[in-house]
């Protein structure tokens, strides 16, 4: 082997040695390029209060995985997968120019999107040249890290404005635009005459079906294997993405859609009139609420008829951190890790009508264990869990937790 070839495999394992140093650190920087974009630019301001800055962070994310991905291989195109809710990875390139191309459809100029790219950069050199120092890194090899930088930012910045002027020159379709009135009208909230929404439907050759049903999903949003069936209305560029299909969505649907989308969870509302389309949303977007706090991770449809209970008590705040107030009294003196174990032992009981073996089975405990946790739950709520009455309330006030079984303040549990 040549010097020069034996130097170039030197500096390689080097490399890529360095990249194994920075990838437990992936996250803290995402992190904080996010605060500091968050942070210096306005109009992000309130873009970041929200699923949108899921959609943002995500971005991040792909960007600094693929640096240091491209460390161990200089061809590589596709970051380490980062994704938390386990959609299918994109392409490096493609997340950022769909990224440029939300940004002209969240009404930010091409200066604002290239701002973000450059606090970006700064930030990540920054917590570069800390890691460097501690880890003893040569000037060589910072100056090889600071060039592969600003060539990758570069090169993806290039491809979020290539994707934003790509969404900025495409034609204005008169059917595309009446659908995308048409969908808005239709969640507006406020009173709209039936002819003008019949007249819109027309122009965006929609028939009015008897019924509609909400789906609510997890952004980012990138349809990947199709374009959206052509009987349902999208608004797929906000925060809060949704569709609009007609009549009642069956598993398979619902199901096809989330897989098509390349999205998290998917929130299913009721079937109700078009002119009331907007209750469906909003049961749709609660339902996927609720399923990011206590879904299973498997749980990739969710649908609001098999939730009603929960959604009504989780718009009842005032009522039920009352009624979570008064019944939890008993569990005031335990930790909130002792209060969580007990609230999930009691939700069992309550399910499974006090069998052991059943709650066992469901908690992945000893049927020996959950007879002892009941002992502390029979000292703690006595003979309310042998009255139909109390037992009813118990059971709202554990399903009004949703996922937070902790029971703490936040939840209308008494302080302690």
């Amino acid at each position: 082997m040549s010097a020069h070839r034996a130097r170039e495999a030197s500096e390689s394992g080097l490399l890529r040695g360095i990249g194994g140093i920075m990838r437990p650190e992936l996250e803290d920087v995402a992190g904080e390029i996010t605060a500091a974009i968050r942070a210096a630019i306005p109009e992000y301001q309130g873009s970041f209060d929200g699923p949108y800055g899921r959609w943002m962070t995500e971005g991040v994310r792909q960007a600094i995985a693929l640096f240091v991905d491209r460390l161990g291989d200089p061809a590589a195109v596709s970051a380490t997968p980062t994704n938390p809710r386990g959609s299918a990875a994109l392409d490096g390139h493609e997340v950022h120019r769909r990224i440029g191309r939300q940004e002209l459809h969240e009404g930010r100029s091409l200066d604002t999107l290239q701002r973000a790219y450059r606090i970006g950069v700064r930030v990540a050199w920054r917590r570069i040249m800390l890691l460097g120092r501690r880890s003893g890194f040569s000037s060589a090899v910072m100056s090889q890290l600071a060039d592969r930088m600003l060539a990758l930012m570069d090169e993806l910045s290039s491809v979020a404005l290539d994707g934003y002027r790509e969404a900025e020159s495409e034609p204005a379709d008169p059917v595309t635009a009446a659908r995308r009135r048409l969908v808005r009208l239709l969640v507006c909230g406020r009173p709209v005459a039936r002819d003008d929404i019949e007249d819109l439907a027309r122009l965006a050759r929609w028939p009015v079906p008897d019924t509609v049903t909400a789906i609510a999903l997890c952004p980012p949003v990138w349809p990947s294997s199709g374009e959206v069936p052509c009987d349902m209305l999208a608004d797929l560029t906000g925060t809060s993405p949704f569709l609009l299909a007609p009549g009642a969505v069956t598993a398979d649907e619902a199901a096809r859609l989330q897989a098509s989308l390349v999205c998290g969870p998917v929130g299913v509302g009721v079937p109700v009139e078009p002119f009331a389309a907007v209750d469906s949303l909003r049961l749709a977007r609660r339902v996927l609420a609720l399923a990011g706090d206590g879904a299973p991770p498997s749980e990739v449809v969710v649908w609001a008829e098999e939730r009603l209970p929960e959604l009504l008590l989780q718009t009842a705040d005032v009522v039920t951190a009352q009624l979570r107030r008064r019944l939890f009294e008993p569990l005031s003196d335990l930790t909130d890790r002792q209060r969580e174990r007990t609230i999930e032992t009691l939700r069992a009981w309550l399910e499974e009508q006090g069998n052991a073996h059943a709650m066992a089975d469901r908690l992945g405990l000893h049927p020996q264990t959950v007879r002892y946790r009941m002992r502390r739950i029979e000292d703690a709520f006595g003979p309310r869990l042998r009255d139909a009455r109390g037992r009813f309330e118990l059971e709202m006030a554990v399903y009004s937790l949703s996922g937070d079984a902790s029971g703490g303040t936040g939840s209308g549990f008494v302080s302690r």
